[in-house]
Order: C-alpha cells, then structure tokens, then sequence
C-alpha cells in the first residue's frame, strides 16, 4: 500500500469529524502507521470490529466527552485453534532460562518492573490468574516466581503444555470458579470491549473487567497490574489510555501498594501530561479490598477522584 492508497483508505473508513491524528506529516508516516492497521484478512467466526465507534456508544465510551479519541484500527480476531498460542515444554524451558539470566525482554525493558517487583512479592506457593495471554510472558513469569499453580483465561483461548497450567476461556473460567492468591493483567484489560480479539463491543469492557479481577481473588489477593498512562483517550479499536478521568474508576475497590517505573521523569504530573496518543507503562501492585467498591450503577456514574501514585 503506497501513501496516497493509504490516505484513501483514511478518507474512506474515517470520518475526518471525529479524527485526532499524526499532525506533522512526513515522509515516514507511512512506515510509524503501518503496524496501528493490523487488519487481518483471515475468515472468522466473530464479525469485524467497527472501523469507527458506532454513534449509540460514542458518549459512554469517551466518558460524555471527557476522554478524547484516535483512530488505530486493528483486527486480531484468530479462527477456532488455527491461530491460537501454543505453548510448548521447551518454550517454558527458554523462558526460565532467560529469566533467570534476566534477558527476558517479550515486553521490551517494561520487563525490568516485574524483575524489581518479583523480590518483593514472591508467588511461592501460591495460585496465580493470568487475564489474556497471546504468548509464553506472564504465565513463564508467574511459573519462575515459585507459582504452585497457574491459570490462563482468554477469549483467544490459548495451548500450554506445562503440567502446573490451565487455561481457561471466559465461559469455563464461569463455570469453575476458581479463586487465587495472585493474578496478572499486563497489556490486556484496556482492549476489552474494543472488538479487536472478537469480544463484545462494551464501553464498561474494562471496568467490568476489574471487578472479574476482584471477584477470581482470594481475600486481601494481589494483582499486578499494567496499562497505558497518560491523557485519557480511546484508541479505537486498540483499546485505552488511562488518565485522571477513567483510571480513578479502574481503582475502586483496591488499595495501591506499590508502582514500578522503568522510565526516567521530571515532572510532577507524570505520566499523566504526556502528549496525547502516547503513554507510559507502569507495573501497580494492587491489594483486593471490600471497601470503595461501589454497586453496577457507577458503571455510568459521574464521580471522579483523584488517586495518588507511589513511585519506586
């Protein structure tokens, strides 16, 4: 796709209205842009996401307008178990390996939060839930860190071959119930709802996601919890970035423990002034409580507060 094809497609799919997009067109534009389109052209079972927010869901999702949006198309849908992870005894062999070598970089040098964080909190012993796996991360991870037993759910229900593993898609992790010490949601609980991996459209997808997080655990259990800080906005269809309007919401109902920051800053507001589109990642170690956790009907509630943030 050359440049001008790639302009068409904009003027074609995007309504110019409602875009928010590269202001500083150059050269390369083509090149940054070409991974945010990662359409599939494969057949599957669940229709393709919207290419822009249906009209009927644009206030819930933009928060009656306080969460601006970008258009970043994707298409991640897998068919059946075509296109599914596969997990093998020797991909867990590598990753301990690497692990213990610290040269496991599967989220680039964001990995360095859980090594720091791992000699604090320690899984020994311990059952751990993972929330979304597309490859060997947080399960190899969880597994390295002395986990005793370790659950998968994903829409895209993935394979592994290690004994001390289960994998669950939404539907069976219903049906078993299974409660655990600790649980991990990196890079996964901002697309839910969002269409990409074929779930439902919800403009809640995430927040009622956070409180599957707190039901599946155990009293005063532990999540380790990671998605993109910075100005609140929708990166339709990718998912969100979390600033001072949405992240308060995404925080009730647990008590912030600790933060790991890998990225140097200098400002007071971090990440939350950066430019709107990009983000930092920072690894919150979250406790499960029963207070400040309100009923469904905050799902369209207007109540925000302010949330502190720990710095390590």
């Amino acid at each position: 796709m050359t440049i001008t094809q790639f302009k068409a497609f904009l003027k074609r799919n995007i309504p110019q209205s409602v875009i928010i997009w590269i202001t500083n067109v150059h050269e390369s534009l083509y090149s940054k842009v070409v991974t945010i389109f990662e359409v599939s052209p494969r057949m599957v079972n669940s229709p393709p996401p919207p290419n822009t927010i249906p009209s009927e869901l644009i206030d819930d999702f933009t928060m009656g307008g306080k969460v601006q949006v970008i258009y970043a198309y994707r298409d991640t849908r897998v068919v059946g178990e075509q296109r599914v992870a596969h997990i093998t005894a020797n991909d867990y062999k590598s990753a301990f390996h690497r692990l213990s070598r610290k040269t496991f970089f599967y989220y680039g040098k964001e990995v360095n939060a859980f090594y720091d964080c791992f000699e604090k909190y320690s899984f020994e012993g311990k059952t751990a839930l993972i929330w979304g796996l597309v490859g060997c991360n947080c399960d190899a991870m969880s597994l390295w860190n002395k986990a005793e037993k370790v659950y998968i759910v994903d829409y895209n229900k993935p394979i592994s071959d290690h004994p001390k593993v289960t994998v669950y898609n939404h539907e069976e992790l219903e049906e078993n119930q299974p409660k655990t010490d600790v649980a991990i949601s990196y890079s996964s609980f901002e697309h839910d709802g969002f269409g990409r991996y074929g779930d439902p459209l919800n403009p809640f997808g995430d927040l009622e996601a956070m409180k599957q997080a707190h039901h599946y655990l155990k009293k005063d259990g532990i999540l380790l919890y990671g998605v993109p800080l910075g100005q609140d906005c929708a990166l339709w269809n990718d998912g969100r970035i979390y600033g001072k309007a949405r992240l308060p919401l995404i925080l009730k109902g647990w008590q912030l423990l600790d933060a790991y920051d890998i990225y140097p800053n200098n400002t007071a507001d971090y990440p939350f002034d950066l430019p709107l589109g990009q983000c930092s990642q920072v690894l919150l170690v979250l406790k499960k409580i029963d207070t400040d956790f309100p009923s469904d009907d905050y799902l369209r509630g207007t109540e925000r507060n302010g949330t502190e943030r720990n710095n390590t």
